[in-house]
């Protein structure tokens, strides 16, 4: 190959780079438009940790997401967010600790985060992908700023429904997260107190506050 057909090469790529980013910018806002126009959505959930390729745990379990309000339940734990304060209740536990999350705390809590963020401080780019034998979106987000708690976001979206089946986040020590979406309803109807403790459910736990 001469270098005249190098050049020609280069140049077509530069070229695409736009026209890949805006496919990625459109798959993005019509997913999260989606989302947030569908009501109350109820998704079972599997997360898994990873240091390297390695496993470090997993967890199963359901979350509820109505606007910027989520519950969390697994067998670990269960995570209110009232769209301000954050309630956290490990299993076995007799305490549960109060808090006002970072943003960079939610993003790594609530796999339905990035619908809010993707359009400031991460560019996006499209590839091809296979996700459990079919063809999918993949989505990369790749923070504008090497500070970022959360340097890169992988999304794999169903090209039918536009719906995420999962999210992995790269952190800033480069371990990952992978979130794989099991099921997911949506339209559904949630009280705002679903998403708040109450002590009257939990009696003789200790509420901790760590704001």
């Amino acid at each position: 190959m001469n270098i005249k057909h190098i050049f020609q090469i280069i140049l077509c790529a530069c070229t695409l780079l736009p026209v890949q980013a805006q496919k990625a910018q459109d798959i993005l806002d019509k997913t999260a438009g989606k989302l947030k126009n569908s009501g109350g959505i109820e998704a079972v959930f599997e997360a898994t940790a990873f240091k390297g390729t390695k496993e470090t745990g997993s967890a199963g379990g359901t979350i509820k997401v109505k606007g910027n309000k989520f519950k969390i339940e697994s067998n670990s734990l269960t995570t209110w967010f009232d769209g301000k304060t954050q309630w956290t209740l490990l299993a076995g536990s007799d305490e549960v600790n109060v808090s006002t999350p970072t943003a960079a705390e939610l993003q790594a809590i609530n796999p339905y985060s990035f619908i809010n963020i993707y359009k400031k401080g991460y560019t996006a780019t499209l590839a091809k992908a296979s996700y459990e034998g079919k063809s999918v979106h993949e989505v990369r987000l790749v923070a504008t700023s090497k500070n970022s708690n959360m340097p890169k976001i992988l999304l794999t979206i169903d090209p039918a429904t536009l719906m995420p089946l999962s999210v992995r986040f790269k952190n800033a020590k480069g371990d990952w997260t992978r979130i794989r979406v099991r099921s997911i309803k949506t339209g559904r109807k949630f009280a705002d107190a679903a998403f708040t403790f109450d002590a009257k459910q939990h009696p003789g736990i200790e509420v901790i506050d760590l704001r």
